[in-house]
């Protein structure tokens, strides 16, 4: 009995003492949520980190904006808001302009992949990125899926067909639809479904996943596959007075992961993109693939835009034009 009383006090006395406390607590701020592909990309990296650390890292996610914003998000994580974060320096009003203009110079390819692998290498060749970027460093890139048309009322298969569609756009791709006789008009996306249905617009700029997530295979017949590209871009990072804390083993882990959290993602996000298709053709919706050469014609009509860009870098000192001539050496135009 006595020691039945003796094993019992040493249980409670151990229970009493406090758990393995991680050497290093780090909080990671995104304004998508888990169930998002950026969040779940997430939410498997910090898994992956704290298991190759052996537990010495610990990371407490905050999900959905109760931290950091899109727009803002490369100042707030230098600011201190999280010791690391999602960060979309190409949402930002101004500034950063790097790594807020060069992505839409990755005009007229059409593999995710091949723009992140670009993307990449610029940023190994030309510091201006990081220096840009001042008190974070970065952990991770995204790469955009391409977005194509969808329509309301007929598909468009050759370039005449644009004349006189009104198209919800994204700036970079008024130029291109004006080229043709269409009308890019740029709203929010939470006002596109409401402008669809009601015929407001005749389509929209938008990725496969859109079918699905926005429910726009509810109000569009048509899908026809005239890319418009996204490029990539620094995606998270952690602030330097974090990482400055960090012993080189753990930086070594984070940098060893860069890569894979930047593959993840994109994994991820084609995930997503194929769901969407999927409901698309659940509800009806008619795909219609393009032609090489029409696709070739149409991202010709966004190089005026992007040289004019590069030549604006130039002028702050940035090598705006060295840069567009990279990214299309590597996509085989000549320039």
């Amino acid at each position: 009995m006595k020691l039945v009383s003796t094993l019992t006090a040493m249980t409670a006395a151990l229970a009493a003492l406090p758990a393995f406390a991680a050497d290093f607590t780090l909080t990671y701020a995104s304004p998508y949520t888990e169930a998002h592909p950026y969040g779940a990309a997430d939410a498997e990296w910090i898994a992956r980190i704290e298991e190759q650390t052996g537990g010495r890292v610990e990371i407490t996610p905050y999900w959905g904006r109760s931290l950091i914003t899109s727009r803002e998000g490369v100042d707030e994580l230098a600011a201190g808001v999280a010791d690391m974060a999602y960060i979309a320096p190409i949402y930002a009003r101004s500034g950063y302009d790097m790594n807020r203009l060069v992505p839409g110079m990755f005009y007229g390819y059409t593999e995710p992949k091949d723009v992140l692998d670009v993307y990449m290498k610029l940023w190994d060749e030309y510091p201006v990125f990081a220096e840009e970027l001042g008190d974070v460093k970065v952990l991770g890139y995204n790469v955009g899926t391409p977005m194509h048309l969808l329509l309301r009322e007929k598909p468009v298969e050759s370039l005449e067909d644009l004349k006189g569609l009104r198209i919800r756009s994204a700036v970079d791709f008024i130029g291109p639809l004006a080229a043709y006789g269409a009308e890019g008009v740029t709203m929010p996306m939470t006002e596109t479904y409401p402008a669809l249905e009601k015929g407001v617009v005749d389509g929209v700029i938008a990725p496969y996943e859109a079918l699905k997530s926005l429910s726009f295979a509810e109000v569009v017949g048509f899908y026809s596959e005239l890319p418009h590209s996204r490029g990539a871009y620094p995606s998270r990072g952690i602030n330097t007075a974090a990482w400055d804390k960090l012993p080189e083993d753990i930086q070594q882990v984070l940098m060893d992961n860069v890569e894979w959290l930047s593959l993840r993602t994109l994994e991820l996000a084609q995930e997503a993109e194929d769901a969407g298709r999927a409901y698309g053709e659940e509800k009806g919706v008619v795909f219609n693939d393009v032609s090489d050469e029409m696709k070739a014609e149409y991202s010709t009509k966004f190089a005026p835009a992007m040289e004019e860009v590069a030549g604006k870098l130039d002028a702050e000192g940035k090598p705006g034009t060295e840069v567009l001539k990279a990214i299309r050496a590597a996509h085989g135009d000549a320039m």
